[in-house]
């Protein structure tokens, strides 16, 4: 009898060991997870509050070239309104939607540069461009890695038994995707000394 009771305690001391084992190491795969996405969003940040910046610098440097530059400026000044807006209330869909604006507005002031002879003659378009062009660049791979954290995210906590860890723990069950408004994806046809 007490060999029965000592294989039974033994029994229930094990699984109680192993759920305690599976709850922190799922737990932590779960905080693993939710920190990638959290990490790879405020890259996207940064680098959408760089490119803001730098276009905001970039149409102050067209100033007077153009009446359209006024309107370029006011696209940008808008998406930074609204990113700042959407980001404050935490709004992913609205923070992409400023991303899209602020694509569209680029593809305006590509348009400037192009258009203003004098401008692409000096040095500082060649700069300015390759700084557009670096940031467009550095802003395309975050949303790249955001989404594949978020990929990671959402195939852990849907999947067993992550969804259960998720649920327990109260995490969200799934997160969204950076996905970029119509209009941003445009390539801009950028002619140069007015030769297509």
């Amino acid at each position: 009898m007490k060999k029965v009771a000592l294989i039974v305690i033994g029994v229930i001391g094990f699984v109680v060991v192993f759920l305690g084992i599976s709850l922190i190491a799922g737990y932590n795969k779960l905080v693993d997870v939710k920190v990638n996405v959290d990490f790879e969003y405020s890259e996207i940040d940064r680098r959408l509050q760089q490119r803001y910046d730098t276009l905001t610098q970039l149409a102050t440097a067209v100033n007077g070239f153009q009446a359209h530059e006024q309107t370029v400026y006011n696209m940008i000044t808008s998406a930074r309104e609204s990113y700042a807006l959407a980001k404050a209330q935490g709004d992913l869909q609205g923070m992409a939607d400023a991303d899209g604006l602020m694509s569209v507005a680029l593809a305006d002031l590509l348009v400037l540069f192009e258009d203003n002879e004098p401008l692409q003659a000096t040095e500082a378009y060649g700069d300015y461009m390759d700084a557009v062009w670096g940031i467009e660049s550095a802003l395309t791979e975050a949303r790249r890695l955001y989404n594949e954290a978020v990929k990671e995210y959402n195939k852990f906590v849907t999947k067993f038994p992550g969804v259960l860890y998720a649920t327990l723990f109260s995490y969200t069950s799934e997160i969204d995707f950076w996905e970029v408004s119509d209009g941003a994806t445009l390539i801009p046809n950028i002619v140069f000394g007015g030769q297509e």
